[in-house]
């Protein structure tokens, strides 16, 4: 189960193996962003059978609810902070 504030990795398409933040959900598709090419304002719609759930991120739920503060800046950098918490499990 896919909720807002996972962190997803594209299993499908072409932006196959990009990060994502879930912003948004629905019956069968969520409202993804990463900061840069799809920003917080315009987020990417996907199918839900086409991404992998890798967490939960908690600094975004946080973030959320004390000042709702949140930029895309932060998101690359949280978006970052997992890829490279990723790639250091795997080694």
């Amino acid at each position: 189960m896919i909720n807002i504030g996972d962190i997803i990795v594209s299993t499908a398409g072409h932006d196959r193996g990009e990060y994502y933040l879930v912003i948004e959900c629905d019956k069968d598709f969520i409202y993804v962003a990463n900061g840069r090419l799809k920003t917080l304002d315009k987020p990417k719609k996907k199918n839900i059978k086409h991404v992998s759930r890798l967490g939960k991120s908690d600094e975004f739920i946080d973030i959320r609810k004390s000042d709702n503060n949140f930029n895309d800046v932060k998101l690359k950098y949280l978006l970052k902070n997992w890829r490279s918490k990723c790639l250091n499990q795997t080694l």
